[in-house]
């Protein structure tokens, strides 16, 4: 009884480590607006989870996003 209910915790934390690491390879709405004004033809679907955290995380900078940025973030 007691391996049935380390399985389900250990299966359930498990899961939820996946759910957010799911939820955090999405451009926050910052990213999308500002996207969609310096790269308006950049598919952002096609992005990798590592492309859409270094977006997100030039747009919640100090400096911002730039064009450049972008440009070198999607040649990656």
């Amino acid at each position: 009884m007691k391996r049935i209910a380390l399985a389900s915790a250990a299966a359930l934390v498990a899961l939820t480590g996946v759910a957010s690491a799911q939820s955090a390879t999405q451009l926050t709405s910052a990213a999308q607006v500002t996207l969609s004004t310096l790269a308006p033809n950049l598919d952002t679907d096609s992005l990798s989870p590592i492309q859409v955290s270094q977006l997100n995380g030039a747009v919640d900078s100090d400096n911002g996003l730039t064009a450049a940025q972008i440009k070198t973030i999607v040649a990656r």
